[in-house]
């Protein structure tokens, strides 16, 4: 049945089959049919995936947003405008806050330890005022201590520069799963605002493609890899950060290439306007920064303005630019407090935040940029191919590429950018900054030593997306353009047989996703995506209780009243009789050597949750 869907929408729509009914229908309404297939497949995999690991936090510190907190949970971490649009929905839904979720918010009640800005963890008594007193408390399903400090004058995450990072997390769970809401309910209405972002995302890449080539079936073609790419349709529906910034990143760079095109006022104004946007999303955004500069300085000649020229232009992008960005940050405009001298020692303050306080407007802003920045140089634990490392691998980006994309996907990618490279210098400004900025992209993920997901490629995908179809519209040959067309409708196929369980999406090349835990795992594999599918299982087998080892949100399995004992690697040796379920992501620990190598799982359900059975 797919084979026949993807043959009926995917080789018409690119426009390469010459039939006179084909070339009748307009382009708007083929692309229109494509988003709608794209939107159908979103929205079935958003309804049966469960909360993955950190979609609860992004909707509680979207609430709090929409409720005028700015400077305290998450703000740090990503900026407001994705969560913004994530929550609105939540605006009209009867919402309950608990107790403990209340006093999170105040600030009242939080972990005994924080973060520095470059990551150390770090006890909360270090900055406590003289006097305070502490009274510890657990949070259930996992006992998470939590500690509420009554202090003579005011309570210690007051500070400015404090890390909320932890509360907003828990914050998020209760605020979500925590038994007032539901949660369920919840979680799908933010799925469905980034839903439209990614809708929203194919159609640039649609008119994108459009413009630079003047041809619809090459930009049927671009959008046709973006509707069944299965990155995009696994993370696209994800309330996270990764796709606003896609869409943001698309649009600016899509911008600032027709500004190169033709630098008039009203292109750098809404390339001010896009940037602006794409940078409220997530501090990832960054990288436009050295993209554009290398852009300009390739193009300087061409451009042929002159000082005035620039000058005025240059005012201009930064006058559209950054009040999109200070209306994000409503109201919290005024610069930072200064830090005393035990601030700057306890949460590692840089120089160049301390030197540029009092300019440094929003200031919440470059707080998170600082923290990014410290977290991206200190590493994160990854793994690769059946190994660990903290500071990660250069190729690490390069190789998840390959192996969670389509293998025609990658055909078709390898081939666009050789022939591109081929003849560059007939290339348009439009397509040749898709690959400059790809190229700058990947530079900047492979240098970086936090390497987790491929999800955070997304806004090469999108590019990527538009340089193919560039290249497919130059192709002489009618017989290649019968390969293209195979190669996109084989994309559609993989994308179609791999429904709804995008996630955990591999290349055919390397077994597919029953083989996915043995490359990666974390967002590339095993999120917490497939509470719901264990639900239906243990109900199927009419398994009354298990132990479990999951990795994702220990509320949401509550929430799905599924009977469980928690237990890690090292209590389970004791296990004599029951059901064992163990998340891959937690099963490739060394915990868990033991069990890898003297059992096999009876049952795996949807390829990432181990199913072992005792004696």
């Amino acid at each position: 049945m797919f084979g026949n869907v993807a043959e009926f929408i995917v080789e018409p729509l690119t426009g390469f089959a010459e039939t006179p009914a084909v070339r009748k229908i307009p382009a708007k309404w083929l692309a229109a049919s494509l988003l709608t297939v794209m939107a159908a497949l979103m929205v079935g995999a958003s309804w049966q995936d469960s909360a993955t690991v950190d979609e609860a936090s992004h909707l509680g510190v979207g609430y709090l947003f929409w409720h005028g907190s700015r400077t305290r949970m998450g703000a740090e971490e990503h900026p407001p405008l994705g969560s913004l649009v994530a929550t609105a929905p939540l605006l009209f839904m009867d919402v309950k806050l608990s107790d403990e979720a209340r006093a999170m918010w105040r600030g009242e009640l939080g972990y005994p330890w924080t973060l520095s800005w470059n990551g150390e963890i770090r006890s909360v008594g270090d900055i406590l005022p003289p006097g305070c007193e502490a009274r510890y408390t657990q949070i259930p399903p996992l006992g998470d201590v939590l500690v509420q400090f009554h202090c003579p004058d005011t309570y210690p995450i007051d500070n400015w520069y404090y890390s909320a990072v932890p509360e907003a997390q828990m914050f998020g769970k209760i605020f979500t799963y925590g038994g007032l809401n539901d949660g369920d309910a919840m979680l799908f209405t933010g799925r469905m605002m980034q839903t439209v972002l990614t809708l929203l995302t194919g159609l640039v890449i649609f008119l994108w493609t459009r413009r630079a080539t003047n041809d619809d079936a090459a930009a049927l073609a671009a959008l046709a890899m973006w509707v069944f790419n299965p990155a995009a349709l696994g993370y696209g529906h994800v309330v996270n950060t990764d796709i606003g910034a896609t869409f943001g990143i698309t649009l600016a760079v899509y911008r600032f290439a027709r500004f190169v095109e033709q630098p008039t006022l009203r292109n750098v104004t809404l390339c001010g306007l896009a940037t602006g946007l794409a940078m409220s999303m997530k501090f990832t955004t960054l990288i436009l920064g050295p993209a554009f500069i290398l852009i300009l300085a390739l193009s300087w000649k061409k451009l042929k303005l002159s000082l005035r020229d620039c000058v005025r232009m240059g005012a201009l992008f930064l006058i559209t630019a950054w009040p999109v960005i200070l209306i994000a940050y409503l109201p919290h405009w005024a610069p930072a407090p200064p830090p005393s001298e035990r601030d700057v020692a306890f949460f590692n303050i840089p120089a160049w935040f301390r030197a540029f306080r009092p300019i440094l407007i929003p200031p919440e802003l470059f707080k998170g940029i600082a923290i990014a920045l410290a977290h991206t140089s200190g590493g994160h634990e990854g793994y690769l191919l059946g190994k660990w490392s903290h500071t990660g691998w250069w190729y690490f980006f390069p190789v998840a590429f390959v192996v969670k994309s389509p293998v025609a996907l990658v055909i078709l990618v390898a081939a666009a950018l050789t022939l591109f490279c081929k003849h560059f210098r007939e290339a348009s400004v439009l397509e040749s900054t898709v690959w400059l900025v790809c190229a700058v992209y990947l530079a900047v993920a492979m240098k970086s030593r936090v390497d987790i997901g491929i999800r955070h490629l997304l806004p090469m995908y999108a590019m990527l997306s538009v340089g193919v179809g560039c290249v497919i519209s130059r192709l002489a040959s009618q017989k290649l353009k019968m390969v293209a067309a195979t190669l996109v409708g084989w994309q559609a196929i993989s994308a179609l047989l791999a429904y709804p369980l995008y996630i955990q999406f591999f290349s055919e090349a390397v077994g597919g996703a029953r083989n996915g835990y043995k490359y990666l795992f974390d967002s590339n594999y095993d999120w917490g995506q497939d509470a719901n599918r264990l639900k239906t299982f243990l109900d199927e087998r009419q398994i009354h209780h298990i132990y479990l080892d999951y990795y994702g949100n220990q509320f949401s399995i509550e929430y799905l009243k599924i009977p469980n004992t928690r237990i890690d690697g090292e209590h389970a040796r004791q296990i004599r009789q029951g059901t064992l379920v163990v998340s891959a992501s937690q099963l490739m620990q060394p915990q868990w050597a033991w069990l890898r190598d003297s059992r096999q799982p009876i049952a795996r359900v949807a390829y990432t949750l181990f199913v072992y059975q005792f004696p």
